[in-house]
């Protein structure tokens, strides 16, 4: 049975969500030395037919960081970017970390190629992100919620979800999304957070929130 929230279960929700996200600001400034604030504009719950429309069509290409949920919880996550705007945030963590004049020279007009450097930070960045919102979770769970080491894919959009999709229960509306903007010095990054727990830990969540039945 799908799970209806009210308005003001909706709000428990977002603004658990927004101090996950100001927390991920805060770690990412302290491993860049740069001062970066990550906000969650829009959180909804959607279908998982809305999710690949959110991530600009099956055939669009991203960069994604995965990371498996386990523990208390069972699902997924991932953070997705379009390619430019995942060069935009490694070039920005990099630039704390390295200082300008150690970046690596672009070497090739292929947007879709990432080097070493850039693909640890933006596995770093996607790991710190949602690792500050399953510990928020935790918070209110009173046990841990154990992420699994991230992965960086590079693919069509419908080739990375479909593959969690498969392994959820098609309920109606079992999704949660967030459009998350990354900030540094006026610069901003857009991305994508997708949370997709399994159906059962979706309601032990919620109702650990206490966001059903108010």
């Amino acid at each position: 049975m799908a799970l209806t929230l009210s308005e003001a279960g909706q709000n428990i929700v977002a603004g658990t969500f927004g101090r996950a996200m100001k927390r991920a600001g805060e770690a990412l400034g302290a491993m860049s030395g740069q001062v970066i604030e990550v906000q969650a504009p829009l959180l909804r719950r959607c279908t998982a037919a809305d999710v690949l429309t959110m991530a600009g069509g099956p055939e669009s290409i991203v960069l994604a960081v995965y990371v498996g949920i386990t523990g208390s919880l069972q699902g997924h996550a991932l953070l997705l970017f379009s390619p430019a705007d995942a060069h935009r945030l490694a070039q920005i963590l990099l630039t704390g970390l390295l200082g300008p004049g150690e970046l690596p020279m672009d070497k090739t007009a292929d947007i879709l190629a990432y080097d070493e450097l850039e693909l640890s930070a933006l596995q770093e960045a996607g790991n710190v992100t949602i690792s500050a919102f399953l510990n928020e979770l935790g918070m209110h769970l009173h046990e841990p919620v154990q992420p699994t080491p991230p992965q960086v894919i590079v693919e069509m959009a419908g080739a990375v979800l479909d593959a969690v999709l498969l392994d959820l229960v098609s309920d109606a509306d079992q999704v949660l999304a967030a459009k998350t903007t990354f900030s540094e010095g006026g610069r901003a990054i857009e991305c994508t957070m997708f949370v997709l727990p399994r159906d059962d830990s979706l309601r032990v969540l919620l109702d650990a929130l206490g966001a059903i039945g108010i």
